[in-house]
């Protein structure tokens, strides 16, 4: 087996805890050790670059980033945009007006930010902001527009994703439906109350090769970590793919290990398995 140089390692349901923004001190451990080691530490997630966990913002050495399922990824340390795909601003426009005005709570990411329509902002209390988002708002970190389909055409912006949270049962059917009939996203599965979609023409695996291009080496020197089927393609390519306990059978199927649960450190036990030989 050839030497590992870098982790690509999933977020939620993989590393963090069930607060969905801490990684516990078991695994934040093990993953500074790799660094020490000189093993680079690449997350790949479905998230925002703009709502990456505390303390992976805090960690210079965790360079390079591919975010928004593979929408967009990222230097760190220069802010070079390796490699982007989003919707146009015409169907980021078209999409907005499906629910803009709507009285829901709504991310649109683009450009590595995350924006909301300005009366979330003003009174998000009124709005169902998931628990793990509460701090983002309270930072006033996510950026405000009045219309965000004018915005978006004006400035010529496309967006790498959406998140719709508390979408009305009444609406949920009609909202699907528009989303659907303009063809160009596609929805994470279980849409509902909550619906979540990206561009169809997104791909991680075209992410991860652009940046694989950029680094100088590939999937034969990745160890990867994740728990859905967002991840299966790092899974199956890695030279070590690594499925959480807590990942559905189809996932574990595809992996060359099946570690603990998110919650009981299973990225700790994987690093140390195969990256120090069991020693911690």
């Amino acid at each position: 087996m050839k030497k590992i140089r870098a982790i690509l390692l999933d977020f939620d349901g993989t590393s963090l805890q069930q607060d969905q923004m801490f990684i516990s001190l078991g695994n934040k451990r093990a993953l500074w050790k790799a660094l020490d080691m000189g093993i680079e530490i690449i997350p790949c997630t479905g998230r925002n670059a703009d709502m990456i966990p505390p303390q992976i913002e805090a960690e210079p050495r965790i360079r390079y980033m591919v975010t928004s399922n593979g929408g967009r990824v990222i230097d760190r340390k220069t802010g070079k945009v390796i490699y982007q795909s989003t919707f146009t601003p015409e169907e980021t426009a078209h999409l907005c007006r499906l629910y803009e005005g709507g009285k829901m709570y709504s991310e649109i990411a683009a450009e590595g930010k995350l924006f909301i329509e300005s009366a979330i902002r003003a009174d998000p209390g009124l709005y169902s902001v998931p628990r793990h988002h509460v701090w983002y708002i309270e930072t006033n970190r996510p950026i405000p527009l009045e219309k965000p389909s004018e915005y978006f055409l004006e400035h010529r912006i496309g967006a790498e994703k959406f998140n719709i949270y508390g979408v009305p049962e009444y609406m949920q059917e009609s909202l699907i439906r528009g989303i659907n009939d303009l063809g160009c996203a596609v929805m994470s599965a279980g849409a509902g109350k909550n619906i979540q979609f990206f561009p169809k023409r997104q791909s991680r695996v075209k992410a991860m090769n652009a940046l694989f291009e950029f680094l100088g080496y590939g999937f034969e020197s990745m160890m990867s970590l994740g728990d859905s089927a967002l991840d299966a393609d790092m899974i199956a390519k890695s030279a070590i793919g690594v499925a959480m306990g807590n990942a559905p059978d189809e996932i574990k199927a595809i992996a060359d290990y099946v570690t603990a649960p998110y919650d009981e450190d299973g990225v700790a036990e994987a690093i140390y398995k195969f990256l120090f030989d069991g020693k911690k």
